[in-house]
């Protein structure tokens, strides 16, 4: 059982660093903004306030480590995805 879940796991960190090592490669290749995961830690940050929706997530007030937030919450997505 546990083996099935920790197999999981490391399928959605895998799956998740692939997609960063592609947002890489876009960018150096193609000029593709790299994704701002420090927007995405600011909205989860937000959360415990209750607030869901933005008009401008940019506008809301920032939070000093919003961008390790938003990473970690990449890869917690990432391996959700990864159970399911």
């Amino acid at each position: 059982m546990f083996e099935h879940f920790w197999r999981a796991v490391a399928i959605g960190i895998g799956a998740t660093a692939l997609m960063d090592l592609w947002a890489i490669f876009l960018n150096t290749v193609f000029a593709q903004p790299r994704p701002n995961w420090g927007l995405v830690g600011r909205w989860v940050w937000h959360l415990r306030d209750g607030k869901v929706f933005h008009d401008d997530i940019g506008e809301a007030a920032p939070y000093a480590h919003e961008s390790a937030l938003g990473w970690a919450f990449h890869y917690f997505v990432g391996i959700v995805y990864g159970i399911i």
